[in-house]
């Protein structure tokens, strides 16, 4: 009798343990910190909806998943869509990059609207809580008459994760080039 007691206070002891530890890779110090990722670098003006890109970039140390994560896309009539989601296997490397190759469905995991070089849009990405994470907007929304200075360059954050410039090079999967950077009074 004390055997069979013994092993079922052990197998109550171990459930409990197993699920402690998997509440903690959740919200203990394994949770995966979002506030590290950001919109890096977006190329706006190539000439085809498959050449167009967003970059995502990870400060972090840790790996981040993407499963969960996902974007919106505003225009300058102030309509928002989602335009891309993260799946499982999807991860942004600690201290690297993750590249959403096309728009308009162009490619493969390509976002279903995109970057504009003639219009307001804002890009914004939400964490699996649906958190606002990172976001970068060009032009003016919510206003279809307003004029938007024709984007000329690639938006870039110089260093990578810093303030927003347009460059004349892109690095898509790569530290951004500082090359042509100048202010944008648009980019944000």
């Amino acid at each position: 009798m004390k055997k069979i007691l013994y092993f079922a206070v052990a197998a109550l002891a171990a459930t409990a343990f197993f699920a402690c530890n998997q509440d903690n890779e959740v919200t203990g110090k394994d949770a995966i910190d979002y506030s590290k990722l950001v919109i890096n670098e977006a190329n706006a003006v190539a000439a085809t909806d498959s050449a167009k890109f967003v970059e995502l970039y990870n400060g972090g140390d840790k790996d981040i998943p993407l499963k969960g994560v996902y974007i919106n896309r505003t225009d300058e009539t102030g309509l928002v869509e989602l335009t891309w989601s993260g799946i499982d296997g999807e991860v942004v490397p600690a201290k690297g990059f993750f590249v959403i190759q096309g728009t308009k469905n162009a490619m493969e995991r390509s976002m279903i609207k995109g970057l504009s070089a003639k219009k307001g849009v804002k890009l914004e990405v939400f964490g699996p809580d649906d958190a606002s994470i990172t976001s970068v907007q060009h032009g003016i929304l919510t206003d279809a008459t307003a004029k938007t200075k024709i984007q000329t360059g690639i938006w870039a954050r110089i260093p990578d994760g810093g303030a927003w410039k347009n460059v004349t090079n892109e690095t898509p999967g790569a530290k951004n080039d500082a090359t042509g950077a100048i202010d944008d009074d648009e980019l944000k």
